[in-house]
């Protein structure tokens, strides 16, 4: 099963992070244009690496890209992925099987200029009977939000940026964790419609950095059509 984005086009079926609004939601609000080296933590079939890496080579740089992941399966689909993506030498593009705690622990490289990820972000909730989607989204013994916030701090540059999406009390949460040693320099709530409450929040987060940019995105107006907000952000990527 194929995604086709405007310049590339991603197998994702056997992964357990697929194309989704989360991922796109995550990589649009941010900016990996200058980023030279980029990691994509729970990278799943490689969604949020490959649209981070078409951000910065429309900029005429050419990053190296890392994704992570501890499913061997979403691994092998985002090693394929990067076989065919079209915008990038394969030798900028590496996969690895393994968690952040794994991999910051090993890690002998240059630390990287923007870190993102779409974490497993329930923990103590009932839970999917899917496998997949348990494995995507509940982080309970895996990745407390205090072990992915330490693997972080091992490897990201010290003028380097790091930013995730959560729903909005899970954000709350890794927020109070997260400040103790990061600051964090964006906010972006997001609301499903204009008559929903928020439902998710971009934080991105720098070692040091002026007062929070406070910002709110909503995706579709009282009358279910995409803001015009949304095609914007939507608009280097899908065909929308």
């Amino acid at each position: 099963m194929d995604f086709s984005f405007k310049r590339f086009s991603l197998h994702h079926d056997r992964s357990t992070m697929k194309v989704g609004t989360d991922a796109m939601l995550l990589v649009s609000l941010c900016d990996t244009s200058g980023a030279r080296r980029v990691l994509d933590v729970g990278c799943g079939c490689g969604v949020v690496a490959f649209c981070a890496a078409q951000q910065a080579v429309l900029k005429s740089v050419n990053p190296v890209v890392f994704g992570i992941d501890p499913d061997a399966a979403s691994i092998a689909e985002a090693r394929q992925n990067a076989a065919s993506y079209p915008l990038l030498p394969a030798e900028n593009l590496h996969f690895e099987q393994a968690t952040i705690q794994e991999f910051a622990q090993q890690w002998q490289g240059a630390p990287f200029d923007y870190i993102l990820s779409n974490p497993p972000f329930y923990h103590n909730d009932l839970k999917p009977d899917n496998p997949s989607r348990r494995q995507s989204r509940h982080g309970d013994g895996n990745l407390p939000f205090a072990d992915l916030l330490e693997g972080v701090l091992k490897i990201l540059d010290d003028e380097g940026r790091f930013s995730l999406i959560l729903p909005v009390r899970e954000g709350e949460a890794f927020d109070r964790i997260a400040c103790q040693s990061l600051t964090c320099v964006r906010r972006v709530t997001v609301q499903p419609t204009s008559l929903k409450p928020a439902h998710r929040v971009v934080l991105s987060y720098a070692r040091t950095g002026s007062p929070c940019e406070e910002e709110r995105l909503v995706i579709r107006d009282a009358a279910n059509r995409y803001t015009e907000a949304y095609l914007r952000l939507m608009e280097p990527y899908l065909l929308v």
